[in-house]
């Protein structure tokens, strides 16, 4: 065959054979973008997932192959529950945590600790149900199965009391005057159990020492305020039994929330100087804060010897000078609040700025607010006047003395009433 003919014919087999390739490869894209659009129709076809649907099915297929107090059964109901809970299906999330519990009871025994979860939950669902009376009896048999397992004094009941005192402290917002001074009745009775355990059981230089003994002083003074709010009933006829007496003493006063705060500061102070990475400034801050504690109660003289203790206590700090001056030269708001202190140096567009001058007892005075007020009603005026007034600063120190000072401070914009 001439080479002419040759060449000719191999270029046809050439373009042939890239033609095939190319049919191939285009109908193999065709296929994977079908295969694709069917994929993506299906996945929308595909119901979404329902968590409560989901937790029941599974307790369906456990049940029929197992039974109906399999152990498995428990963990799902607690999901279920919780599920339920976030719809705010509070009934039906109430009957998934109590079969829960039931299922751990006949699997573990009726003091069994594995309860626990599942009481929290009954008790926190029983709230927004507004029944109260089931909540406490939820968290009675909480406290009873922890105490039978470790004993009335262990230090091992730590923290399921702070998941009691959370729960009453949590929800008092959520109630009435009246309503939210039973769960302080019943939040001082768990914080004097806490109080007494770690006297018996928690060394001063325990790492926990020094935040635990700080939160009971605060709750004292949140009883007390509510008090000053409030007034006290007579009778509150609520009472937590702790294997104490659950009667209380009609000496409960302001002056015995004081007395037990400044007590719980004072270990506060103590527990501070026995950690072993405590410094000369974490000292001074406690021990002010002591003073705090009696300038809010109208104790002058005891604050005035503890402002002078906290200042002399940096003596020793490294740069002395400066350390004062950064806790000491200005006043400062003084805040026993069970919440995280709001930081002092934010200055928001959303807040006014009110200048004041600091009395030597830590009073404000001569408040004047600055910048546009134009847009605010006397009302709102009214109230932010009455919301600085009420405050109380710890005074400005000079060689440990309390002296008056000027201040700037600020504060949220009053809501308009109506």
């Amino acid at each position: 065959m001439p080479t002419k003919e040759i060449t000719i014919n191999m270029t046809k087999v050439r373009t042939s054979y890239i033609g095939s390739l190319f049919s191939i490869f285009l109908f193999s894209s065709l296929l994977i973008a079908t295969s694709f659009s069917n994929a993506q129709s299906i996945e929308e076809q595909q119901p979404i997932s329902d968590p409560v649907t989901d937790y029941m099915n599974a307790i369906d297929n456990v049940e029929a192959e197992y039974s109906a107090y399999s152990p498995e059964l428990s963990d799902l109901y607690l999901g279920l529950g919780k599920s339920l809970y976030s719809r705010q299906e509070y009934s039906e999330a109430r009957q998934a945590f109590q079969r829960g519990m039931q299922i751990e009871r006949v699997n573990k025994g009726l003091d069994s600790l594995s309860q626990s979860p599942y009481l929290l939950s009954i008790a926190d669902t029983e709230s927004f149900m507004g029944n109260w009376d089931n909540s406490q009896k939820a968290l009675e048999n909480l406290y009873s199965i922890n105490t039978k397992a470790y004993g009335q004094n262990d230090i091992r009941l730590l923290p399921v009391l702070d998941k009691m005192l959370d729960f009453y402290l949590n929800s008092y917002d959520e109630r009435t005057a009246s309503g939210g001074y039973a769960n302080l009745v019943i939040s001082e009775q768990i914080g004097s159990k806490i109080y007494n355990i770690m006297l018996d059981d928690m060394p001063l230089d325990s790492p926990d020492a020094p935040a635990r003994y700080r939160r009971l002083g605060s709750l004292q003074y949140f009883i007390a305020n509510h008090i000053k709010q409030h007034g006290e009933p007579s009778e509150s006829g609520v009472s937590f039994s702790t294997g104490g007496s659950a009667r209380r003493s009609d000496a409960t006063t302001s002056h015995m929330h004081f007395r037990r705060g400044k007590m719980a500061l004072q270990k506060v102070v103590e527990s501070v100087v026995q950690q072993e990475d405590s410094t000369e400034r974490d000292q001074a801050i406690a021990v002010a804060e002591l003073g705090d504690w009696y300038l809010v109660f109208g104790q002058r003289f005891s604050a005035a010897e503890a402002y002078q203790l906290a200042y002399d206590v940096l003596e020793t700090a490294e740069q002395p000078e400066l350390a004062r001056a950064e806790l000491f030269e200005q006043p400062r708001a003084i805040n026993f609040s069970l919440d995280t202190p709001p930081d002092n140096n934010k200055t928001p567009a959303d807040q006014l700025e009110v200048s004041v001058t600091i009395s030597a007892y830590g009073v404000p005075q001569d408040i004047e607010v600055l910048g546009d007020t134009e847009n605010l009603s006397k009302e709102q005026l009214g109230s932010l006047r009455r919301q600085v007034s009420g405050q109380r600063f710890r005074p400005k120190l000079l060689d440990g003395k309390a002296e008056a000072a000027p201040h700037i401070v600020f504060y949220d914009l009053p809501a308009p009433k109506g």
